[in-house]
């Protein structure tokens, strides 16, 4: 009699797919508490407001998802991107609890939660071990790289959506590959469909779908493997030829950075190594990382692409001693941040890196060193109680850590001071173009709470940086406006149009101070040029209207008045000026 055969598993432990039950009592109550803790280190962003970094133009002034306009939100880009999924349940969001920045970012804490809960499912149907299931849950959930995709409105609107539906899709091809029920493998792509209409960071996750079949020990290169990911594939062709049309525009609009192809190449192994740090020790974060000044790399940047090297020889080691688990969680976290990597190369980002980049990528990272320290304490015989107490009290001083953070995502005014801060605290000698964007928003945020003299400073700063960022001068224009300095205002707007031609904003800014100066017809010119470009743009309209009534063309007034009602039927005071451009003429 022969003893029956034991099917072979991999170096890391895993075990073939087959059903089991996901959650027990111990592992709800787990994930109670990291769930509470989640909550409580991130709670100070429930007071924090709207910030103006893209939070105005996607959420707060985006007039088709503040109206819950469906064919608006799926009819073109925004802001360079195509993501009307994510913004439809924005607006979904914004439907229910109008504009208010606390009620909006307490949904983001319970997105990122809920992500913290697929985590823990992709993880237990993955590998089938409760612990490293919860600790990787628990380290998503309180790592501090992950305040920027929580804290800020945009980011999370894009981010955890993404994450959400690609976990999800994740989910469900697992659930497929235990079943073969086709239910779980059309959701799967659905799910994939939704992530992708989301972020385009999405289009990596057929290559996702390959890593987990060879994780499980299945023969991906065959005919059955492929055939089921054709659907995904050709989503993800989709994608892309969206995404590549985005970062065509991108590069189309504004100066290229002044670096070579070699430094381009640098900066990114720099933030690779940077994003593989930072999991580790989340230490010397910025909310918007700069590049060096031309000329001022440091040197320690041209070291970066060895730490690339060993890494690609690192996964070279673990795939030749079939060493899965390890393959997969660092292949996890870097096929999840390849699109960005290749951005930097090619110029698409204004920052060498972002927080927000490594949130999902980060699951496989943390994977990896919670199994590495369980393989080492189980070879030395720790006891259980010691290894979840050090990665608890890791978990709570990485708790803490989110907590400080958040506070810096308070406002626009706290958000960007980090950023100057962290750039000038590198000691660059030269100027760094890029601080024109953080000085600039800064300033426009001082300029709103009446610091006029802080805002004058922050966009001469700003222009002081980049003498060629128009932006800068348009809000310089308007802050001289305010303050009835009309020559001075007509005379930035001049730059700003030099070196924007198509800013409409501009062109109506100018038209305002000309027509204060009362160069009426120059103004309506300018106003004309403005809403050629914007059609829809309520101030142009409600200055041109004004302009109109100044100089007696009540019937030219009232047209714009007319215009402007059946875009914002609701604007009292736009109601009222009507009403008196019509006793007028009667």
């Amino acid at each position: 009699m022969t003893k029956a055969k034991t099917k072979k598993k991999g170096k890391s432990g895993h075990k073939p797919p087959g059903k089991q039950h996901l959650f027990t009592r111990e592992s709800w109550i787990g994930l109670a508490i990291i769930g509470v803790i989640g909550f409580i280190a991130f709670s100070p962003i429930l007071q924090a407001d709207f910030l103006n970094y893209d939070d105005e133009l996607y959420i707060t002034e985006n007039a088709a998802l503040t109206g819950f306009n469906l064919p608006g939100l799926f009819s073109g880009y925004i802001g360079n991107q195509y993501s009307p999924i994510a913004m439809t349940i924005m607006a979904l969001e914004v439907k229910l609890f109008g504009l208010d920045a606390g009620s909006l970012k307490l949904i983001s804490i319970l997105m990122h939660l809920f992500n913290v809960l697929l985590v823990f499912v992709f993880i237990k149907k993955l590998i089938r071990r409760d612990d490293i299931a919860l600790l990787t849950s628990a380290l998503f959930a309180v790592h501090t790289l992950q305040v920027e995709s929580v804290a800020w409105l945009t980011a999370s609107m894009k981010i955890s959506t993404y994450s959400l539906f690609s976990l999800a899709s994740l989910v469900t091809y697992l659930t497929f590959r235990e079943t073969k029920k086709q239910r779980a493998y059309l959701l799967s792509v659905l799910f994939f469909v939704l992530a992708g209409l989301c972020k385009e960071q999405a289009v990596v996750l057929p290559l996702l779908l390959i890593l987990i079949d060879y994780f499980q020990q299945r023969k991906w290169w065959k005919k059955e493997a492929l055939v089921e990911k054709i659907p995904f594939f050709i989503v993800a062709f989709l994608i892309g030829m969206a995404t590549m049309r985005v970062a065509g525009e991108m590069r189309g609009s504004g100066d290229p950075l002044p670096y070579t192809m070699i430094d381009r190449m640098v900066f990114a192994c720099m933030a690779l190594f940077s994003y593989a740090l930072k999991q580790i020790l989340p230490i010397h974060l910025s909310t918007y990382y700069l590049y060096p000044p031309v000329g001022e790399i440091p040197g320690y940047y041209y070291l970066t692409p060895f730490f690339v090297l060993g890494i690609l020889g690192l996964l070279y080691y673990m795939w030749k001693n079939d060493l899965r688990l390890y393959f997969f969680g660092i292949a996890f976290f870097l096929i999840n941040i390849v699109l960005t990597l290749f951005s930097q190369i090619f110029s698409v980002r204004d920052v060498i890196m972002a927080d927000r980049y490594v949130y999902l990528s980060s699951i496989g990272f943390i994977l990896c060193i919670i199994y590495a320290v369980a393989q080492y304490a189980n070879r030395h015989s720790w006891p259980n109680k010691a290894l979840y107490m050090g990665f608890g009290l890791y978990a709570l001083v990485l708790s803490g850590m989110t907590w400080q953070r958040t506070h810096i995502w308070h406002d626009t005014i706290s958000m960007f001071t980090d950023a100057i801060e962290f750039q000038n605290d590198k000691g660059y000698q030269g100027t760094t173009p890029s601080l024109g964007l953080p000085y600039s928003n800064r300033g426009l945020a001082k300029k709103r709470l009446g610091d006029l003299e802080g805002a004058l400073t922050d966009y001469n700063a700003a222009i002081a940086a980049n003498p060629g960022y128009p932006t800068a001068y348009l809000n310089r224009g308007n802050l001289y406006f305010v303050q009835n300095k009309p020559d001075l205002a007509i005379q930035d707007q001049n730059k700003a149009i030099q070196l924007d031609p198509g800013s409409y904003l501009a062109y109506a800014n100018r038209g305002a101070a000309l027509a204060s100066s009362g160069k009426y017809q120059e103004a309506i010119q300018d106003f004309d040029k403005a809403l050629d470009m914007q059609p829809n743009f309520l101030d142009g309209l409600r200055n041109r209207a004004l302009t109109y009534y100044t100089i007696g063309n009540n019937q030219a007034a009232l047209q714009d008045l007319e215009r402007y009602l059946r875009i914002a039927p609701n604007d009292a005071d736009v109601q009222a000026f009507r009403q008196e451009v019509m006793s007028k003429m009667n």
